[in-house]
């Protein structure tokens, strides 16, 4: 099984390394030190994650706020190195998700999408090109999320997934767009699976 999860955390320490703690991100009002902080915290304090104030955050729970804002004052206190550092180290040894197949369900994703709020912030980014076993992994993500979406607000989904020259991998289409209308897109894998985690305005695609 490729480990996807752990290139993208190596790939992803290296761009902070790079860019500093004080450089933008696509997630709104979060520099690279505070995306760098709710990663450490996803790994080391996964109690407090659900007091999570980000911008747009699943699942917040106000009265774990303070659980959450404690360990993020002990993280903000670190070098910027050690605290990448711990980024790149990532999921103790105690906890599951340092399991191979379990790491990729957990942070697969998360990482890949984290690691774009990096790049596709900075001046002059430009799209890479990835495996086509990471664009199949991202596609199935896609079709996941298409899906859950589709039943939560009846919107219908026509999506294709394309190659990086321009040819079709796979079509999909979910949901009846009884409530919430009917949304058409075509691009990579890694883009699709942008704009259903929110990037839409930062996403490479074609249609609606």
């Amino acid at each position: 099984m490729t480990d996807f999860a752990r290139s993208e955390r190596l790939a992803l320490t290296a761009l902070l390394r790079e860019v500093g703690p004080s450089a933008p991100t696509l997630c709104e009002g979060w520099t690279t030190e505070d995306l760098a902080i709710h990663l450490v915290v996803r790994d080391r304090f996964p109690t407090a994650l659900p007091g999570n104030t980000a911008p747009g955050a699943v699942g917040r729970f106000p009265r774990l706020l303070a659980r959450t804002e404690s360990a993020e004052a002990r993280l903000r206190s670190l070098a910027w190195e050690e605290l990448v550092g711990l980024v790149g180290e990532g999921e103790p040894w105690w906890s599951p998700a340092g399991l191979p197949p379990v790491r990729e369900l957990v942070n697969g994703t998360e990482l890949l999408v984290h690691h774009e709020d990096v790049r596709r912030a900075q001046d002059e980014w430009a799209p890479r090109v990835l495996s086509d076993a990471h664009q199949r992994s991202a596609w199935n993500t896609v079709r996941m999320f298409a899906r859950m979406s589709a039943l939560r607000s009846g919107t219908r989904y026509a999506l294709t997934a394309l190659t990086p020259s321009g040819g079709v991998l796979e079509t999909v289409e979910c949901g009846r767009g009884t409530a919430g209308g009917s949304v058409e897109l075509r691009g990579e894998p890694l883009e699709l699976l942008l704009w259903f985690f929110g990037r839409k305005d930062h996403a490479l695609l074609d249609g609606d």
